[in-house]
C-alpha cells in the first residue's frame, strides 16, 4: 500500500483531463516539420510553428507562459505525454510538470510506481527485486533552468518534448517502450516568468537585459542549496515528486559561465565524501561518459569533465536525491551574452581552454558562442543520457533502487567508521531546535525511534524520550551525512601527493545538528533500548501555567524566543526582558528572559506560539525585580539588502518565518530613516557601493527603482539615523560596511593570505558572554559559521559578545588551517554611537538561515537597540 502522503501526490498527477489523441500515424514527423498530423487528424505544430521562431534563435526566448500553453497543446494531442500542475510556486505560479512514455506505460503508472517504491523498500528478496525489476519501468528525471538565467535549457526542453511526442523512429520506441520521462521544465518557474519576461520587455529599450534582482524571491541562486533544509516551497515540491516516482537517474540541466568548457559533464571531481553510495555514483559518471561520446560524434567540441564539481562532499549541492539511488546527471554549458546573443572572445581567440587532455579530447576553436549552440548541445546530451536508461532498464531498476536500499540498511558494514546510530537526548536546551532537525529527517523520511525509558549506549546514559536515529536504514547515509562532524579528507582530496588541496564545490560542512544547536551523539557499536517509532514529529509537549499574578516568563535559550517576541508584539503586548539572572518560579532564569505582565492577549499569544515551538511558559506570582529592558511597542525594522544579493534574500525569508515587522529599505526612504524605521539591519553583501551607487535607473526600469544609489548624501543619513539614537545590526561582509560608515574602534584582523589561514564555510570554536545583551541565550560555547569572513580586534571602547578562544584549534566541523590567527579575537561587538548604537557580527551568522543556533544574536540586537531600561511592572 502506498504512504498517504503518496497516495495524495499521485492522485494529483494521475486525475487530470482524460487524454483525447489518438496513436500518431506512423509516418508523424518531428521538428522538421510545419505540423504533426495524428490519426484522427488533430495536429501538433512544430515549436517553430507555434513559436513563431526555432528553439535557439539569437535574441529570441520563449517565455514560460506560451510554453506551458504549448506543452499543454502537446499533451491534449499527444497519447505519449501526460502535463500536470503539481503544486504552485512561492508567488503563485503553476508548477507544471510532464510525464512521457509509452501510452502503455502511462495508463499503468500507478503500477509503476507501486513497482519502484517497492524496490526501495527495506526487506525486498533479491529474488522479487529481480522480477519487479523486469517488470517495471525506470523512472527518468530532466529538469531545465533551476537557475533562471540559464534560460536554453527549458528552451531545448521544448524541442526534446516536441520530439518524443511525435517521432516514431526506433530511437523513440526504445525510450518511450522501456522508460518514463518525468519533465520538470523549470526548477523554478517564478524565475522563468521573472527573467524571461523581463528579457522580452525590455526589447528595444536602453535597459539591460538581464532581470537585475533576485529570480527567486527568497534565495536567487541559492535555490539548489536548500536539499538538506527543505526552506522552499519548490525544493519542497521536488523533492516529494522524486520520493514518489524514484527516478534512478536526474538530468539537471544548468549553465556556466563564458570561459568554461562549452559543455561540462560527469566524471565528478574530488572530494569524496561517505554520504553518497558507490552505485549512484559510478552510473553518473557513466552518463556523463555517454553524452561526451554523443556530443563527440556529432562534431560538437568544447565537452569537458572532472577538474570541476566537486559536489559530492556536502548535502547541500549534491541533491536529496542521491540519497534515494538517483544518480545525479549534471551538465553545465557555457552561457551566451545577455541570454540569447552571441559571446565572442574579446580577443579572438578560442573559447575555453585548449589544453588538449583526457579531460578535454578535443577543445572548443570557435570564438563566439551562441544560443543556438547552447540549445543544440543540451539536446545531445539529453537524448544520450535517456538512452542508456531505456537500453538499461532493468540494470538501473535493480542497482539504483534495490542494492542502494540494501547498502543503506547495513550501512555500518558497508561504510566502516560509521556508527550505529544517532542519538538525540531528551532534555535539550532548545526544544525547538530538536523539533525543526527532527521536522527535516521526517520530511525527508527517516525512520525515528524515541526511547520509552533510560538507556545507555556508548558509554552514556540517555533518558527517556530520547531519540534514535538507526544507520540501518535507507536513509543511513543522509542521517550520517547531516550528523556527523566532517573531517575533511586532506590526503584523498589531493591528485597526487604535492598537488593543491582541493576544494568542494560549496562549503566544507552541513552538520545540520551543530547549525541548529542540537546535541547529537554518535554511538558507535549496537546497544539495547526499549523504542517505539515516531509516527509523527510534533513540538514538545507543554502546558501553560495558571495565569499567574506577576509576570509570564519565557527562557532565553531557544532560537523560536524570536517567535516569542515577534507574536507579542504583533499582540501589542508590553514586553521586557530581564538584564540579569534572577529566581522565580522555583529556577533560576538567565539574563534575557522575557517577561510579560499578564493579561488575556499575552496569554493566547504565549499559548499559541509555546504550543507550536514547544518553547515552556511559566508562571510567577511576583514580577522579578531585577533591571530590565522593555521592548519599543511595534519595533520597525528596515532591512537594506540592495539588489540581487543573496544574503539579503535569505535574510526577508528568515524575518518573515519569525513575523518579525520590517520592510525592506528603498531609495526614497534615505530622506527620513529615523521617521521610518527603529532598527536597520545591513544583511552580508551589502557594501558602500550598494547604498552609494546601487542601480542606474537609466539602464533599469522604474519597478527597480528601490535600489538605485543614494549618493553621499543617503550614505550620511545612514550615519545620522545611528548617531541620532538609531540601531544598526550589521551581519558578515555588512559589518565591515558598518564599520567603515561610522567609523568604529575595530580592526579586522582575520589574514587574508589563504596559505596561513582559510576557514572556507566551516564551523569554528566560539564563546559567547550571556549576561551582554546581543548573547543572551546563547551557551557559553558553540561552534558559528565562518567563511572567510571578518574577525576584529578591538581598539577603542565596545563591548564584545562574542569571541574566538584564546587557544587551541578552532575547527569544530568542516575545513580549516591557520586558525590560531583568530585566536581571541571578536565576532560579535556593540557600541554606542552617538545617541544610538552598533551591532556587528564579523561572521555571517545568517549564512543560509542554516546556523540558527546563532539567530538569536540577530533577533537580541534588532529588539534590544531600541528598548529602554525599566523594572517590569505589571499592565
Amino acid at each position: 500500500m502506498l504512504p498517504r502522503r503518496t497516495a495524495r501526490v499521485l492522485a494529483a498527477v494521475l486525475t487530470s483531463a482524460a487524454l483525447v489523441a489518438a496513436p500518431l500515424r506512423s509516418d508523424a514527423i518531428g521538428a522538421g516539420g510545419t505540423v504533426t498530423r495524428t490519426a484522427q487528424g488533430k495536429t501538433i505544430p512544430t515549436p517553430t510553428n507555434h513559436f513563431g521562431f526555432a528553439m535557439g534563435t539569437t535574441g529570441r526566448l520563449a517565455g514560460f507562459d506560451k510554453i506551458k500553453e504549448y506543452f499543454r497543446l502537446v499533451a491534449d494531442r499527444s497519447d505519449r505525454v501526460e502535463y500536470q500542475v503539481v503544486d504552485k510556486t512561492t508567488l503563485g505560479n503553476d508548477y507544471p510538470a510532464m510525464f512521457i512514455s509509452d501510452p502503455r506505460n502511462l495508463r499503468n503508472l500507478r503500477q509503476i510506481v507501486r513497482d519502484n517504491q517497492r524496490l526501495a523498500e527495506p526487506g525486498v528478496s533479491e529474488q522479487e527485486a529481480r522480477r519487479l525489476s523486469e517488470r517495471s519501468k525506470p523512472v527518468y528525471l530532466i529538469e531545465g533552468t533551476l537557475h533562471s538565467t540559464e534560460v536554453g535549457n527549458t528552451q531545448a526542453l521544448v524541442d526534446i518534448v516536441h520530439r518524443l511526442a511525435t517521432e516514431r523512429s526506433a530511437y523513440t520506441d526504445t525510450v518511450l517502450k522501456n522508460a518514463v520521462l518525468l519533465v520538470i521544465p523549470s526548477g523554478n518557474p517564478d524565475g522563468q516568468h521573472l527573467v524571461v519576461d523581463h528579457f522580452n520587455k525590455t526589447a528595444g529599450t536602453p535597459y539591460n537585459r538581464v532581470y537585475p534582482d533576485l529570480y527567486q524571491k527568497y534565495v536567487g541562486h541559492d535555490n539548489n542549496r536548500d536539499w538538506f533544509m527543505f526552506t522552499q516551497r519548490e525544493t519542497r515540491t521536488r523533492v516529494r515528486l522524486e520520493q514518489t516516482y524514484r527516478p534512478v537517474a536526474g538530468h539537471y540541466m544548468h549553465q556556466a559561465g563564458t570561459g568554461g568548457p562549452r559543455l561540462w559533464t560527469p566524471p565528478y571531481d574530488e572530494p569524496l565524501g561517505n554520504g553518497v553510495d558507490p552505485i549512484t555514483l559510478q552510473s553518473a559518471n557513466t552518463q556523463g561518459q555517454v553524452a561526451a561520446r554523443a556530443l563527440t560524434a556529432e562534431g560538437k567540441k568544447g565537452v569537458g569533465s572532472d577538474d570541476a564539481y566537486g559536489i559530492f562532499w556536502n548535502a547541500d549541492v549534491m541533491g536529496f536525491s542521491t540519497f534515494l539511488g538517483t544518480s545525479l546527471f549534471l551538465t553545465e554549458i557555457a552561457s551566451a551574452r545577455d541570454l540569447a546573443y552571441p559571446y565572442t572572445s574579446a580577443d579572438g581567440k578560442p573559447l575555453g581552454s585548449q589544453n588538449k587532455t583526457i579531460r578535454m579530447l578535443q577543445p572548443y576553436d570557435g570564438n563566439t558562442w551562441t544560443l543556438e549552440q547552447i540549445v543544440a548541445y543540451a539536446k545531445t546530451a539529453a537524448y544520450a543520457g535517456i538512452e542508456n536508461i531505456a537500453k538499461n532498464p532493468e540494470s538501473w531498476l535493480y542497482n539504483n533502487l534495490y542494492q542502494v536500499t540494501r547498502n543503506g540498511t547495513r550501512l555500518p558494514d558497508v561504510e566502516p567508521g560509521t556508527p550505529e546510530a544517532y542519538v538525540i537526548p531528551a532534555g535539550q536546551r532548545d526544544p525547538y531546535a530538536v523539533y525543526e532537525l527532527l521536522r527535516n529527517l521526517e520530511f525527508g523520511r527517516v525512520e525515528i525511534d524515541q526511547a520509552r525509558a533510560a538507556f545507555t549506549a556508548g558509554g552514556r546514559s540517555h533518558p527517556a524520550g530520547s531519540y534514535v536515529l538507526s544507520t540501518r536504514q535507507p536513509l543511513g547515509r543522509w542521517i550520517h551525512q547531516l550528523l556527523r562532524k566532517d573531517v575533511y579528507p586532506e590526503k584523498a582530496a589531493r591528485k597526487c601527493a604535492d598537488c593543491p588541496l582541493i576544494m568542494p564545490y560549496s562549503e566544507t560542512t552541513d552538520n545540520a545538528a551543530l547549525l541548529l544547536g542540537v546535541d547529537a551523539v554518535p554511538v558507535e557499536k549496537a546497544f539495547t533500548a526499549s523504542l517505539q517509532r515516531v509516527r509523527q514529529v510534533v513540538p514538545q509537549p507543554v502546558r501553560m501555567p495558571a495565569e499567574p499574578r506577576g509576570a509570564y516568563l519565557v527562557a532565553p535559550g531557544s532560537y523560536g524566543v524570536a517567535h516569542v517576541l515577534a507574536q507579542l508584539q504583533k499582540a501589542n503586548v508590553p514586553v521586557f526582558r530581564s538584564g540579569e539572572d534572577f529566581e522565580a518560579a522555583g529556577r533560576t532564569f538567565a539574563p534575557g528572559t522575557v517577561v510579560v505582565p499578564p493579561s488575556p492577549a499575552a496569554r493566547q499569544a504565549l499559548q499559541r506560539v509555546s504550543a507550536a515551538t514547544g518553547i515552556p511558559v511559566y508562571g510567577s506570582d511576583a514580577l522579578p525585580e531585577v533591571d530590565a529592558f522593555r521592548l519599543k511597542p511595534g519595533t520597525r525594522v528596515g532591512l537594506i539588502r540592495g539588489a540581487n544579493n543573496m544574503p539579503g534574500g535569505w535574510m526577508t525569508w528568515m524575518l518573515d518565518q519569525y513575523g518579525v515587522n520590517y520592510k525592506v529599505v528603498g531609495a526614497d526612504d534615505y530622506a527620513d530613516l529615523a521617521g521610518r524605521y527603529d532598527t536597520i539591519v545591513l544583511a552580508d553583501g551589502v557594501s558602500r557601493n550598494t547604498i552609494v551607487n546601487g542601480l542606474d535607473p537609466a539602464k533599469n526600469p522604474p519597478e527597480f527603482a528601490w535600489a538605485r544609489g543614494v549618493g553621499e548624501k543617503g550614505w550620511e543619513a545612514l550615519g545620522d539615523f545611528v548617531s541620532g539614537g538609531g540601531n544598526l545590526v550589521a551581519i558578515g561582509s555588512g559589518s565591515e560596511t558598518a564599520r567603515q560608515l561610522l567609523d568604529l574602534p575595530v580592526e579586522n584582523a582575520a589574514p587574508t593570505d589563504a596559505a596561513k589561514f582559510n576557514a572556507p564555510g566551516a564551523l569554528l570554536r566560539a564563546t559567547y558572554k550571556p549576561d551582554v545583551p546581543a548573547a543572551w541565550g546563547m551557551p557559553e560555547e558553540w561552534p558559528v559559521w565562518f567563511n572567510r569572513d571578518a574577525a576584529y580586534r578591538i581598539t577603542g571602547e565596545a563591548t564584545v559578545a562574542s569571541a574566538y578562544p584564546g587557544g587551541g584549534d578552532l575547527l569544530a566541523s568542516g575545513y580549516a588551517h591557520g586558525t590560531d590567527a583568530l585566536h581571541g579575537l571578536a565576532n560579535v561587538v556593540s557600541f554606542e554611537v552617538g545617541k544610538g548604537g552598533a551591532t556587528l557580527a564579523g561572521s555571517e551568522i545568517t549564512f543560509r538561515s542554516w546556523p540558527r543556533a546563532t539567530w538569536p544574536i540577530v533577533i537580541n540586537s534588532i529588539y534590544h537597540g531600541p528598548s529602554g531600561k525599566a523594572r517590569p511592572a505589571a499592565r
